[in-house]
């Protein structure tokens, strides 16, 4: 559990209770934000589905048992998958995979830990268990702004992006744990836990997802990386070139006084305030503060810079 908070306590939901803790818990923090998840049930106040019946839910407490982050895995060839993953995560397309692959979903962060490294810890810590107990690839789908961050650890972009039946726009993106040689070409944290290059599994992947040949966004030149980008998120075209290799580079975006950020599916999902000040409605928000717009305009009322989510999973 490298990396983790020694005063968190890392546990899997095992019980009823303990899971319907985490059902609670993603309904809380995501109703605050006003954003919506499939399964919602306002009436019980809980996010589940039915394949969170045949998944894996992890969290972290603190010391009096206060949930702080929520991570959910679910086999890709377990019954009962949610057909809007399916289809985002192109599964059928997998399926000379889907037994040694899972689905990472639903990491969700206390409000007031989200301005840490918590999340990227969280992923982290989630994947090597993963690889512990035998899977080989992970999937999952993100936010443009995220992309990159996730490239540091190790996944790479594959398949079309699509927007999700709430209308935000989403990126799949995909883990092959056995390529060491990846790993250590981004200096994910996860080489440590891949010492060996299985070239058996690298090519199955490759043969299926000819796509993850093409390097990541974060190795890119200016020109290839904003080109990539686009293509796969042509909301991105509203922003300027500059903020938007901002983003490529690092998801930091610089705002200067007067700008609007309200790009479709760029804006939408989380943001951390990294200096400056914003309104997002009537709200200031200013630094430290996180952003959930939700595709609402955010104005910058000072010169600011915000990054494209909280994530840190150290070297």
């Amino acid at each position: 559990m490298s990396g983790m908070p020694s005063s968190l306590i890392w546990e899997e939901a095992r019980d009823r209770e303990s899971r319907e803790e985490v059902c609670r818990f993603r309904y809380d923090q995501y109703f605050f934000r006003k954003e919506y998840l499939p399964g919602t049930d306002h009436d019980a106040r809980r996010v589940w589905l039915p394949h969170d019946d045949v998944s894996r839910h992890f969290l972290l407490r603190t010391q009096e048992g206060r949930i702080v982050a929520v991570g959910t895995t679910t086999a890709a060839d377990a019954p009962l998958i949610l057909e809007e993953w399916r289809s985002m995560l192109e599964l059928d397309r997998l399926r000379d995979m889907l037994g040694l692959t899972t689905i990472i979903s639903r990491v969700i962060v206390a409000e007031e830990a989200r301005n840490g490294s918590l999340f990227g810890q969280m992923c982290l810590r989630l994947a090597v268990l993963l690889l512990e107990e035998g899977y080989r690839y992970a999937v999952h789908y993100c936010t443009p702004a995220m992309a990159s961050l996730y490239e540091r650890l190790g996944y790479r972009l594959y398949g079309h992006g699509k927007n999700l039946e709430s209308g935000a726009f989403r990126l799949p993106m995909m883990l092959v744990a056995d390529d060491a040689a990846h790993l250590e070409r981004v200096r994910s944290p996860l080489r440590r836990n891949v010492r060996v290059h299985n070239a058996e599994r690298v090519e199955l992947a490759l043969r299926v997802c000819p796509e993850l040949a093409t390097p990541p966004l974060c190795a890119m030149g200016r020109e290839d990386g904003l080109r990539r980008l686009t293509e796969l998120c042509p909301a991105l075209e509203a922003l300027p070139p500059e903020r938007l290799h901002s983003l490529l580079r690092s998801a930091v975006i610089p705002l200067r006084k007067g700008d609007m950020l309200a790009a479709e599916g760029v804006n939408e999902g989380s943001f951390m305030v990294l200096d400056g000040l914003l309104r997002e409605g009537s709200r200031h928000v200013g630094a430290g503060g996180i952003l959930h717009s939700g595709g609402a305009p955010v104005l910058a009322e000072e010169n600011s810079r915000i990054i494209g989510a909280p994530f840190a999973p150290g070297d």
